[in-house]
Parts: C-alpha cells; sequence; structure tokens
C-alpha cells in the first residue's frame, strides 16, 4: 500500500501553497535568501510603520506647499479688489519696473542666455537654491535606486517563472518515461507467464527480477519527482517575494516620481543638471544686468516702492510679484499667472489625496494585524511616537 501511495503522489500534480510575505528591504532580503534566512513575522508592522510616517512626513510638505499656494491666490484676490486708485499707483510703478526689466533683457538678449522666465525663476528662488539642489539630488538619486530595484525584482521573477516551466516539463517527462517503462514491463512479465504456462516451465525468477527493476526505478524516480516538487515550490516562494517586495517598492517610486515630478514643473526642468546649467547662466546675466543697472535707472528703488505699497494694501508675500511685474500691468500674464498655480495647486491636491489614503490605509492595516497579534502594540506605539504619530 505504500509504494501504491507513492505512485499515486507521483502522478498527482503537487499542491504549492501560497505564502504571505512581510515587508524587508531588498538588499537584505536578498542577502539573507542566499543564506537560506526565513521571515521574522514583526517585518511587515515596520514596514506599515514606516509607510504612514513617510506619508504623515510627505503629508506636512504638501500642505505647506499647497498653503503657499492658496496664499498667492489670496494675494491675487486682495490686489483685484484694491481701488482704482490705488491699483493704478501699483500699476504705474510695475509699468516703470516692466520698463527697465525689458530694456535688461533686450541688452542681454542673446542665443546662448537663458529666457527671461528662467531668469524671473531664478530670481525668485536664488536664496533657497542649495536647498533645492539638495532636495532635488535627493529625489533623482532614489528615483534611480528605486527603478534599479524594481528591475532587479522583474528579472528575478522572470528567472523563477522560467525555472517552473523547466521544472514542469522536466516533471512531465519523467512522468511519460516511467509511465512507458511500466507498461512495457508488465508486457514483458504478461508474456513470460504465457510461456511459462505454454511451456509447464516455472518462470518465476526471470518475473521477480523484472519487478524488482520496476520497484527499484519507480522508488528512485519518486525520490527524484519529490526533489523536483521541493524546487518548484521554493521558486514559487522565491517569485511571491519579488512580486511581494516589488508592489511594496512601487509605493515608494510613486510618491517619488510625483514629487520629482512636481518640482521638475515648479521650475520649468528636466533635470538637475539642466537646473545647475541655468544657474551658471544666471550668474553670468546677474553680472551683466549689475553692471547695465548702473547706467539705466534704479530698478531696487522701484522694487522697493513697489513693495512697500504692496505690503500697505495687505498683500502678504509682495517680493513675489518683483518677479512677476509684468501681470500687474498686463491681464493676460495675470491670468497666465493664475492658470499656473491652479496647476499646482491641482497636483498638490492629488499628492495629499494619496498620501492621506495611504496613512489612513497603513493605520487600518496596523490595527488589523494588532488584532491577531496584540504582542507588537508596544513596538508599534514606540514606533510611532518618535514621529509624534498616534495610532488612535
Amino acid at each position: 500500500m505504500g509504494l501504491l501511495a507513492n505512485m499515486k503522489e507521483f502522478f498527482t500534480k503537487s499542491e504549492v501553497t501560497e505564502e504571505t510575505f512581510t515587508y524587508e528591504s531588498i538588499d537584505s532580503y536578498m542577502k539573507k535568501r542566499s543564506l537560506g534566512a526565513h521571515d521574522t513575522g514583526d517585518e511587515d508592522v515596520i514596514f506599515k510603520c514606516d509607510q504612514i510616517v513617510d506619508a504623515t512626513y510627505q503629508l506636512e510638505g504638501l500642505r505647506a506647499e499647497y498653503d503657499m499656494v492658496t496664499s498667492y491666490f489670496t494675494d491675487i484676490q486682495t490686489i483685484e479688489e484694491l481701488p482704482p486708485e490705488v491699483r493704478q499707483e501699483i500699476t504705474d510703478v510695475a509699468k516703470k519696473i516692466a520698463v527697465l526689466e525689458k530694456e535688461s533683457s533686450a541688452f542681454l538678449q542673446s542665443d546662448d542666455r537663458i529666457s527671461d522666465e528662467n531668469f524671473r525663476m531664478l530670481q525668485g528662488i536664488e536664496k533657497e537654491l542649495s536647498e533645492i539642489f539638495g532636495r532635488l539630488k535627493e529625489l533623482e538619486d532614489m528615483d534611480a535606486l528605486i527603478k534599479r530595484d524594481m528591475q532587479h525584482l522583474e528579472n528575478e521573477k522572470q528567472a523563477q517563472e522560467k525555472l517552473q516551466e523547466q521544472i514542469m516539463a522536466k516533471q512531465e517527462q519523467l512522468r511519460k518515461f516511467l509511465l512507458s517503462f511500466g507498461l512495457l514491463a508488465a508486457l514483458t512479465v504478461l508474456i513470460l507467464a504465457a510461456a511459462g504456462v505454454a511451456a509447464d516451465t516455472s518462470l518465476l525468477i526471470p518475473i521477480l527480477i523484472i519487478l524488482l527493476v520496476v520497484a527499484g526505478l519507480a522508488a528512485l524516480s519518486i525520490v527524484a519527482y519529490k526533489n523536483m516538487a521541493y524546487e518548484y515550490k521554493l521558486s514559487e516562494v522565491k517569485e511571491n517575494r519579488a512580486i511581494s517586495l516589488m508592489n511594496k517598492v512601487k509605493i515608494k517610486y510613486i510618491n517619488n516620481t510625483s514629487t520629482l515630478q512636481y518640482l521638475y514643473e515648479k521650475y520649468h526642468i528636466k533635470s538637475l543638471r539642466e537646473l545647475e546649467y541655468l544657474y551658471d547662466q544666471y550668474l553670468v546675466m546677474v553680472d551683466e544686468v549689475r553692471r547695465y543697472q548702473k547706467t539705466t535707472g534704479d530698478l531696487r528703488q522701484l522694487s522697493d516702492a513697489l513693495s512697500k505699497l504692496l505690503f500697505a494694501c495687505g498683500v502678504k508675500d509682495p517680493e513675489i510679484w518683483m518677479k512677476q511685474s509684468l501681470a500687474l500691468v498686463d491681464r493676460r500674464e495675470m491670468v497666465e499667472v493664475k492658470h499656473t498655480l491652479n496647476v499646482r495647486r491641482q497636483k498638490l491636491r492629488e499628492q495629499l489625496a494619496y498620501n492621506e489614503e495611504l496613512r489612513i490605509n497603513g493605520l487600518k492595516e496596523i490595527k488589523e494585524m494588532l488584532k491577531g497579534n496584540p504582542r507588537l502594540r508596544e513596538q508599534v506605539r514606540q514606533e510611532l511616537h518618535m514621529y509624534h504619530i498616534n495610532l488612535q
């Protein structure tokens, strides 16, 4: 009965049990896998804590940026609702600034110079450029690292799928071979038995020898098949691990890419290298502008006058309008400014919604995990307490 049970198991495909995985860093997992390490069981909770922390800090930065954009809209509304005589005074000063800037631009016009739009943009962020360069470099490095990890995981997944196909093909070949050999052996035994009866001769020894050979071959085949089944299960575990890690890495990829794309659009660039190039050109132009302004007008004096006017009218950030004086003169320019702010605000809303959903889902999943494993509650509380995040 034992041999028959093993033979039945042999000709039936082994069921592979799917495993649920917890998160760990990719490099750590790859190192552990080669050493045959196992999951600890707490790592998924840690990953969810990290997810909540990341989303919370993303939300803080995004809300600050959103409030700033909203403040610009408030300033525009304040300017547009000014009494006609006050608005005219502001417009007159803005016109003079715009004329001086236009003259400076004409003086500096050259094919290898940056555009007026980029020049004004860099003027507005010059004090923050060091921080912006660092932020862009961090995001671009992270983007490259995540893409590398995702490609690594995709290669691992494809390799395991190919290995599973090869194992299944070998199992099928082994089944066919053993079936064919068994039929041939049975036919041989029947022929020998018939020949023995016809010749009135005992052929028991040859028949026993054949049966022993068949039994030995069946035993070896069962061992080989079970080894292949184990390799198949192990390959599925590795494939599922790669898929699980990839899904988790994609969360960070979406957040990182969204932030990077937003900054690219905000500064009208495609990469950090482009911003560095623009800044180099900007420094050259600034030097030329300073020399030119000595013989043109006192742009600074006019800018100060406009800043005081706007501040007295309740504009919270008058310095912004020093770089956008045309919008105070030309209604079409103001419409363009509103459109740009609207686009920025919409993108910020999308990122806020995504990170809020990520935070809420993370909290919900942690609560579910704690129901099944209360011993992790203190660990989670300490993890979130470090970042002043309440689980409730």
